[in-house]
């Protein structure tokens, strides 16, 4: 007895032969115009189960290249230790964090080893690559689902502190102690959002202040006080318990010498992304958004990544997003901003990766100390139909414009 096969099935037949097959072609340079090309490869392509959500490139393990940090959400937190570009080494660092997605790598101890800050936690750095954890102290044992973590000096004191945003608690800043295995001073600055933290000196008096998306809040009193203040009146990642959802990043685009926002809508489909000019007085604006352009009518995906850097070695501030698989639409796609006029006027859109693959939270470092910045990023969740099979995958984009 014959039956009939539906296009469907056939497609999902399909799907794993042409997502191996796509995975095994990710080998090549992707030339994508003027200076910008990256070479994929895997970190993971087989990184267990979904939620991952922690993020840091930094030197784990002291030999002057940068690892690869993740972790899970309130789950285990892992390093890939970098030996080449297809040749990455996991270790474990706990199997219990209790951060979402918030992580920062830095050394807290002044040991001279880089540690990791995950939610109200911090982890102590061994120095051997070999330990099968790393000792955890608690900050703060009731701070929950903590979605951004930044590290900056906040009160002047020439020491780094602890920025943290969860819409279970607020935005608060931490004051490590002198003997930092024991509790942190923590000092309120405002009500939260899901996410959209970062930290930079917006009205340039010297001291950093903390970007909340389209808020602000002044840094007054070395950190001790703070008023709220309004970016744009533009509607951000509208509606629901993401509302105002951002990826968010502080730098001069247009070189005048005033610190601009960038911001990415992060968690909604159909996402956009626009860098906001300050003012000559940030505090009472108006701050002019300039959006970056899409090269194509396909709609666009989350952008929960961010990072601006200059990725083409010309002198000035790029662009790079990507994607998310979770709550995106198809293709899932790596972007890079190329600043062509230098002063932000012009931007130009650079299709970096197109291959089936979404990225969460990826990061931006000079991995292979090569002189020139590249990409690691891996999912919140896969979906089934990307080019790994429809499993989760850890990607490192090789930048060639040194080779």
């Amino acid at each position: 007895m014959m039956t009939r096969t539906s296009r469907t099935d056939l497609e999902n037949r399909s799907r794993p032969l042409l997502g191996a097959l796509l995975a095994a072609l990710l080998v090549g340079p992707f030339a994508v115009g003027g200076d910008l090309a990256f070479r994929h490869h895997f970190v993971d392509s087989n990184l267990p189960g979904d939620s991952w959500g922690q993020t840091a490139l930094v030197d784990v393990d002291g030999d002057k290249d940068l690892d690869f940090v993740t972790g899970r959400s309130r789950g285990v937190i892992r390093w890939y230790e970098f030996r080449g570009a297809d040749s990455w080494v996991p270790h474990t660092v706990t199997d219990g964090s209790p951060s979402d997605v918030g992580a920062a790598a830095f050394d807290v101890d002044g040991d001279g080893r880089a540690d990791i800050v995950a939610g109200g936690a911090w982890y102590r750095n061994p120095g051997d690559s070999s330990a099968a954890s790393w000792p955890a102290f608690s900050f703060d044992k009731d701070l929950r689902g903590v979605h951004d973590v930044a590290a900056g000096d906040i009160d002047g004191d020439k020491r780094l502190d602890v920025a943290t945003m969860s819409d279970q608690n607020d935005i608060r800043w931490y004051k490590i102690a002198a003997d930092p295995k024991g509790s942190w001073k923590k000092v309120t600055v405002g009500p939260p959002i899901h996410a959209g933290l970062c930290l930079g000196d917006l009205d340039g008096d010297g001291d950093l202040d903390v970007v909340r998306s389209i808020t602000w809040f002044e840094n007054l009193e070395h950190g001790e006080r703070w008023v709220e203040r309004k970016l744009t009146d533009i509607a951000w990642s509208p509606g629901g318990s993401y509302h105002q959802s951002a990826r968010s990043q502080v730098a001069d685009i247009n070189k005048d010498g005033r610190r601009d926002v960038v911001l990415t809508e992060a968690e909604i489909k159909g996402g956009r992304i626009a860098w906001f000019e300050a003012p000559a007085d940030p505090r009472s604006g108006p701050w002019k958004a300039h959006f970056l352009p899409h090269s194509d009518a396909e709609p666009r995906g989350p952008y929960h990544s961010l990072a601006v850097a200059d990725f083409d070695g010309d002198g000035d501030l790029d662009i790079f997003s990507g994607e998310m698989e979770h709550l995106g639409q198809r293709p899932d796609r790596w972007f890079i901003w190329e600043n062509e006029s230098g002063d932000g006027s012009t931007f130009k859109e650079r299709v970096i990766l197109n291959a089936g693959l979404g990225t969460h939270e990826a990061v931006a470092g000079d991995v292979d100390g090569d002189g020139d910045l590249d990409l690691v990023g891996k999912l919140w969740k896969p979906v089934p139909e990307n080019s790994n099979g429809g499993r989760n995958h850890v990607d490192f984009l090789e930048n060639l414009l040194k080779k």
